[in-house]
């Protein structure tokens, strides 16, 4: 039994690497095979779906124009692939099935039948025996039952494998026959062709359909640098998509010829074979007769079965060629285009460039008149901050025209911008102000001795946004730093119960007072004349100091007439005393020494006989004029730049 086994599997082993063989040697015999239809046919669907149905963004007129003309023609191509594919799929069927192999097919399938018909009468006639044994086994007696049981297993063995090699042909038998039908490749092809749509809404069509719908909603033309530069980019974009598809489509097209080879060469043969046949000698004998007529019609009809392929393919190939020539124009002409857009685009640069360097030659020269028609450099200094601002809003302001193509947009979207930075920063935005009117020529400097809501001290910085004040304690010339710096906001000189004071440009002189109180009874007019010459004495050395100082305040406060520095000198009786008020300027910087040498004089002018006589004290005594903003800069050198009202 192990050897009947062995025998039957080596013989269906055998059966099965005969028949595949003979299968494979079948398919070799025709021009194409599965395999080169099947890729060929994924390669149009590639192509098609990923180049001719694709659209560029914001297409223009000529993308258009072209697509329209290319939509035709690549519905077309796939439709001839699939042409191709049916006729592949009947002269691949027509060379395994009864074609040109039709001998060795037939030969195969009439020996596995007679095989399998011999098996078939075999399984019957042992199952009848089986049958029989079984029968027989009723009526046996029981010494010879033992003899019948080991027959009736001989019987059921020998059917077993019976039944296995039946078994064991019928399945090559259906591999054979699935084989040599063309049904799956065809089941494939129309699979393919299913899962792409030619023609109607959903091919190139509606690519174009959707380009032109994207042509009318397309904005007009924009001029800013940036729509140029972006036009510029998707036109290169554009520019290397083409040349992917003009790639694609000769990729294509050398697939289609290299399928044309093997057929054209089997045309030729089949071509040379009739010819020879056609050319043999005329018979008159009806048996030869019949035999060129059935060679001349196999020949006719395997020349059908190998052109049906290749007309598809040959036609393919030539709107292939017209694609790849549409393909090409358009390229040009997007060449075209890119080119334009990139000089345009260059031009306008060249524009930008042009009108910042004019911008920066008016601001130059604005800056040359600031230099020559302020000749003071603290005056200077907020002309030249207020020219770096302007120039530096201007040049942006150039740039953002230039870059920009839709100027209505931009001033809608800085006008919001503005307006929320104006809330926002609305303190700072007044601070910034303040500013410039802190620096004015009435402003005030660095070392400059203000007096800012009741805080004395001297300027120590000013930024844009507040300046700083180191505080001052002390009288008259004898004050001293008390440690500490205060900060105030440029807000300040909005603020209506804030003021500022400072010394008037120019000017550090204050005014000092004294007052002398004398009996009822003195000599009023010896009084006033004694008094005049001793501060006359006193101020001898002073005086052309004090005119050249109100000189300088004339000039520095312009249309302002100022008086004489000079002192003077008011007499006021009473009932009880006649009061001497002598009211006279010093400059701080020697405002000790001016009031030691008054009081020297005054001294030696009450001493004078007659002697003067004095109530109340016993020597004068001085003290600084208060500040009264009614009395304006004759009584207080200090100016008030911002007191509120």
């Amino acid at each position: 039994m192990p050897k009947q086994k062995t025998q039957l599997c080596f013989a269906i082993l055998l059966v099965v690497l005969v028949s595949s063989r003979g299968l494979s040697a079948g398919i070799a015999t025709g021009p194409i095979d599965q395999t080169q239809i099947i890729d060929f046919l994924n390669e149009t669907i590639n192509w098609y779906q990923q180049i001719a149905v694709g659209q560029p963004e914001s297409p223009s007129p000529n993308d258009i124009l072209f697509a329209a003309s290319n939509a035709p023609l690549a519905d077309q191509v796939v439709k001839l692939s699939f042409d191709f594919g049916h006729a592949g799929a009947a002269l691949l069927g027509q060379t395994t099935a009864g074609g040109i192999s039709s001998a060795s097919v037939d030969s195969r399938y009439q020996s596995l039948a007679a095989s399998a018909s011999k098996l078939d009468g075999q399984l019957n006639q042992t199952q009848s025996e089986l049958d029989s044994l079984k029968q027989k086994l009723k009526t046996t007696p029981l010494r010879k039952q033992k003899d019948m049981l080991s027959a009736i297993a001989e019987t059921e063995s020998k059917l077993a494998l019976l039944r296995a090699r039946r078994d064991a042909l019928s399945s090559v038998s259906q591999f054979m026959e699935s084989a040599s039908q063309p049904s799956g490749l065809l089941s494939h092809i129309e699979d393919l062709e299913h899962s792409v749509s030619i023609g109607g809404s959903t091919s190139a069509t509606r690519s174009v359909a959707n380009m032109r719908q994207q042509a009318t909603t397309r904005p007009a033309e924009l001029f800013g640098i940036w729509s140029k530069l972006g036009a510029v980019y998707s036109l290169s974009r554009k520019i290397e998509t083409i040349d992917d598809a003009i790639g694609a489509t000769r990729a294509l097209d050398q697939s289609a010829r290299r399928l044309q080879i093997p057929l054209h060469e089997r045309i030729k043969a089949l071509s040379l074979r009739g010819d020879a046949i056609a050319n043999r000698a005329d018979s008159s004998d009806p048996a030869v007769l019949l035999q060129q007529r059935t060679a001349l019609d196999s020949l006719t009809a395997e020349f059908n079965l190998v052109a049906a392929p290749l007309i598809p393919l040959s036609k393919q190939t030539i709107l292939l060629q017209t694609y790849q020539r549409n393909l090409e124009d358009w390229r040009a002409a997007t060449k075209r285009e890119y080119l334009d857009a990139r000089k345009s685009l260059l031009i306008r640069l060249i524009v930008l460039t042009a009108i910042i360097a004019i911008v920066f030659l008016l601001f130059r020269l604005w800056r040359r008149a600031i230099f020559r028609y302020v000749p003071d450099s603290h005056r200077r200094y907020p002309y030249l901050l207020l020219r770096q601002i302007v120039l530096w809003f201007v040049i942006a302001m150039v740039v953002t025209f230039g870059l920009v193509s839709r100027l209505g947009s931009v001033a809608t979207f800085a006008g919001l911008l503005t307006a929320g930075v104006a809330l926002a920063l609305q303190n700072v935005i007044i601070a910034i102000v303040g500013y410039f009117l802190l620096i004015g020529k009435f402003g005030i400097r660095t070392s400059d001795r203000v007096q800012v809501a009741g805080v004395n001290g001297e300027v120590i910085e000013i930024g844009l946004i507040r300046f700083h004040v180191m505080e001052l304690i002390g009288v008259e010339s004898d004050v001293q730093p008390s440690g500490r710096v205060v900060a105030f906001s440029n807000a300040i000189v909005f603020q209506p119960t804030a003021a500022l004071f400072r010394q008037i440009p120019g000017t550090d002189f204050l005014w000092h007072e004294t007052t002398v109180t004398l009996a009822p009874d003195s000599d009023y007019l010896e009084v006033e004349r004694r008094m005049l010459a001793a501060l006359s004495a006193a101020f001898s050395d002073y005086r052309q100091d004090f005119e050249d100082l109100r000189r300088k305040m004339e000039t520095n406060l312009l249309l302002v007439s100022v008086g004489p520095l000079e002192p003077k000198v008011r007499l006021v009786l009473t009932s009880v005393a006649l009061q001497v008020f002598i009211r006279y300027p010093v400059n701080a910087k020697n405002a000790i020494a001016i009031d030691d040498r008054v009081n020297s004089e005054l001294l030696r002018a009450v001493e004078l006989e007659p002697r003067l006589k004095v109530v109340g004290v016993e020597v004068p005594i001085v003290r600084r004029q208060p500040h009264d903003p009614s009395a304006g800069c004759l009584v207080c050198p200090c100016v008030s730049l911002f007191e509120g009202k």
